[in-house]
């Protein structure tokens, strides 16, 4: 757990310095990495010890608040860690195949993120309500534990569960399912032109990125769904609970933290200007990860490099023979009126040159 608590505030601290220092980062879709980042880093600072506490000793040693605070804690920062993951979510599935107006606005965001912290705090209320430290003495041995009213949290586990692992799955299957199909009609729809070169590898890294966020979210959350299932089923009696359990527990545990320490890995470090700022930001350029994870996409371009009958070309005609042009054309040329814009010039039919006409392809940006 030390491991995973250093690496995942380490990462997550990264963006944040990324993301403060660099103003030409401040949109909106930054805003909701930043924020899970954010929730990342105050879970791992502070939830893992309740976790390591509660192994460490047989009794529960937090005692009265402890009892009502470590559950209302845990609840809140991992719901508010879902809550930002579904944000952007949807934000990349509004930017690539929604329209502009279903896009998150710099003014929308921050609405969005202070609700995000609300709405976990206020849903975790009954972990304060509905437990309650108690002291049972016994001849030799004062016991100490946390009960829980089993009449009520038994049935708000499962509401728990839905929203840690249910439904962020399925809106991370839907939303990364929709950027897939609009990529996969983009791509046919030019491809029947001759083109689609740059929407066919854009394809190509959203199903990788799909697959890796939807394994880690599966693997990370799914033997949480097991211990919920196992610990209610489990009879009244003593003894009931064996070392099986505790192993599951445990590791369920284990795992929602071991996600906060890879999102920042997923969310940030796959951003293309996140990776331009890591090695220009002071305190972070010493480490040179923008550097590292260049040069693994100019592996990963070799590896996956196509036949030059295949690249996408544009062509400029860099000289071309003269002809008459209208007054007001040649006006804007030379007040340079309209720079984005460069205006051929074709000569009349009934005018014959012998000049040739140079093209010159140009590079086109991939990235």
């Amino acid at each position: 757990m030390l491991l995973v608590g250093i690496v995942g505030i380490f990462l997550n601290s990264i963006i944040l310095i990324i993301l403060i220092q660099n103003r030409w980062l401040w949109t909106a879709s930054n805003y909701l990495i930043g924020n899970l980042a954010l929730v990342d880093l105050v879970t791992l600072v502070f939830c893992p010890w309740f976790m390591l506490v509660r192994d460490f000793y047989q009794n529960y040693v937090l005692r009265q608040f402890g009892c009502r605070f470590e559950g209302f804690l845990q609840a809140s920062l991992l719901l508010a860690s879902v809550g930002a993951v579904m944000l952007v979510s949807y934000d990349r599935l509004a930017a690539a195949a929604l329209t502009s107006e279903a896009r998150v606005t710099k003014k929308v965001a921050p609405k969005l993120i202070i609700a995000s912290w609300l709405v976990p705090f206020a849903l975790s209320l009954p972990w304060i309500i509905h437990r309650e430290f108690v002291e049972r003495p016994w001849l030799d041995h004062l016991e100490m534990y946390c009960a829980e009213d089993r009449d009520f949290l038994d049935i708000y586990w499962h509401f728990i569960l839905l929203l840690l692992v249910w439904i962020p799955l399925g809106v991370m299957v839907l939303t990364y399912g929709a950027i897939i199909w609009r990529l996969e009609i983009s791509t046919r729809t030019l491809s029947s032109r001759g083109g689609g070169q740059a929407i066919r590898k854009m394809r190509g890294n959203a199903v990788r990125i799909t697959a890796c966020v939807l394994l880690v979210a599966v693997f990370c959350r799914i033997p949480y769904t097991v211990m919920i299932y196992w610990r209610n089923n489990l009879s009244m009696e003593i003894n009931s609970v064996d070392g099986g359990f505790a192993a599951i527990w445990f590791s369920a545990s284990f795992l929602m933290y071991v996600n906060c320490a890879i999102n920042p890995l997923i969310y940030g470090f796959t951003n293309t200007r996140f990776r331009k700022a890591m090695d220009r930001t002071p305190g972070i350029a010493c480490f040179k990860f923008g550097s590292w994870c260049y040069t693994c996409s100019l592996m990963n371009k070799k590896k996956e490099s196509v036949p030059e009958k295949d690249v996408d070309k544009i062509f400029m005609i860099e000289t071309s023979p003269e002809s008459k042009k209208r007054i007001s054309s040649m006006i804007k040329n030379i007040l340079h009126i309209n720079r984005d814009t460069i205006e051929l010039s074709m000569p009349k039919l009934d005018e014959v040159t012998t000049k040739p006409t140079k093209i010159t392809p140009l590079k086109v940006d991939e990235s």
